[in-house]
């Protein structure tokens, strides 16, 4: 296993084997009269343009959490059907209950981002290209070209052919409520993620199929504040790809102690990773262009 520095990267509950990106060639791309500077290669994208493919494109969504009246467990997951039944009456059987509680919205927002994909890949580079400053976006992992691919059954993890969702905190509440709240907990200076049953409550699905995270990582700064969740999905599900057409619907969803977090994405299959990339950089913060 490879990986860059990146000290902001704490793990839980991860099986990674084989960490395996990074690329400025984008390829065909989904572009609307308010996405012109999709159009132009990456190389030629201004700071505001960059930034605005890692916060509000077809690969980053800027949210707000909703509620659900129950918790998320294997009989109950984030997707119906993501578990024979058998199987998870058995799994759940295993951990105590917990009733559903009355919980509050957070009232703060996230992106939500398909960091996995070659054009996100293409803005941090660009970035960093442009300004010392944007060196902090560098950490990540290491991805090794020819890696053994995913397999679930043999509980090897490969991240450089998973598709990789990053939940960052962007603003908190009003009250500085956030998922630091529910989906942390800090004991004696050291920072867990706590979010029951994180597998069966985290998916991703196309018209293609649907699974559930394999893995699992989270982002906590040199203060001890968590500012972001990381989860990766294989790619291929029951031997098909999840992505096969042009602009494909991807639809993520996690839930965290009833909140739910939710986006959606359009992915072409010449947007993901093609097996030649050696570093895959993960934003840890979601910034504004700088003033003018």
């Amino acid at each position: 296993m490879r990986i860059f520095p990146l000290s902001f990267f704490q793990p839980f509950q991860i099986c990674l084997r084989g960490i395996c990106f990074f690329t400025l060639a984008v390829g065909s791309v989904l572009t609307t009269a308010d996405e012109p500077y999709l159009n132009k290669p990456p190389e030629q994208w201004t700071e505001a343009e960059a930034l605005q493919v890692l916060n509000d494109s077809p690969w980053a969504r800027s949210i707000k959490t909703t509620l659900q009246d129950t918790q998320c467990d294997h009989e109950h997951p984030v997707y119906a059907g993501l578990f024979e039944e058998e199987m998870a009456r058995r799994v759940d059987s295993m951990s105590p209950e917990h009733p559903a509680e009355v919980v509050k919205p957070d009232g703060a927002e996230y992106v939500v981002r398909l960091i996995s994909l070659k054009p996100m890949q293409a803005a941090v580079e660009r970035l960093m290209s442009l300004d010392e400053k944007w060196a902090r976006y560098q950490g990540g992992y290491g991805l090794e070209p020819g890696s053994k691919p995913t397999n679930i059954a043999e509980r090897w993890y490969n991240p450089a052919d998973e598709l990789w969702v990053a939940v960052t905190l962007k603003h908190p509440g009003p009250k500085q409520e956030s998922f630091r709240d529910y989906a942390f907990e800090d004991r004696d200076g050291v920072v867990s993620f706590v979010v029951r049953h994180v597998f069966a409550c985290a998916g991703v699905r196309t018209a293609n199929g649907q699974i559930h995270a394999v893995t699992a990582r989270m982002g906590v700064d040199n203060e001890r504040k968590a500012y972001g969740i990381y989860l990766s999905f294989p790619r291929i599900v029951d031997g098909k790809p999840l992505i096969t057409n042009r602009n494909e619907k991807l639809e993520f969803r996690l839930i965290a102690s009833q909140r739910v977090f939710e986006a959606t994405f359009y992915v072409n299959p010449s947007d993901l990773f093609d097996g030649t990339e050696t570093i895959m950089h993960i934003p840890n913060t979601v910034d504004e262009p700088t003033p003018r």
